[in-house]
């Protein structure tokens, strides 16, 4: 369990990386993704600020069993509400599949910690 652990925790992390340092940097591509969902700039900072927060809530949960529970939940917790902007801006399935895919891989990383603690 620790493998499948680890490997989620550093694929989430990087996943999380990748999306929230944009957000809190205020990048174009990240504004634009933003504006189609009916989200502003300041709550598109914030969900970056969380999704940063949540990969160091993460990696300190490698040690951690709590703290990574915890950090992942919060975690699929904005998925779902990603899931719910895409429904509400009218967006496909595929658009609507990426949010779905990584609260799901989410939801199995915060079993993992909850089953190894």
């Amino acid at each position: 369990m620790l493998v499948v652990t680890v490997v989620l925790t550093i694929l989430l992390a990087l996943l999380f990386s990748g999306t929230g340092i944009p957000k809190v940097a205020g990048r174009e591509g990240s504004l634009r993704r933003a504006h189609h969902l009916g989200v502003g700039p300041r709550l598109n900072r914030l969900i970056g600020i969380l999704e940063i927060c949540g990969v160091l809530g993460l990696l300190i949960g490698l040690w951690l069993d709590w703290l990574g529970a915890l950090a992942g939940a919060g975690l699929a917790a904005l998925m779902i509400g990603a899931i719910a902007m895409h429904v509400r801006a009218g967006d496909d399935r595929k658009a609507i599949a990426v949010p779905a895919t990584v609260a799901l891989l989410t939801a199995t990383y915060v079993a993992t910690r909850l089953i190894s603690a």
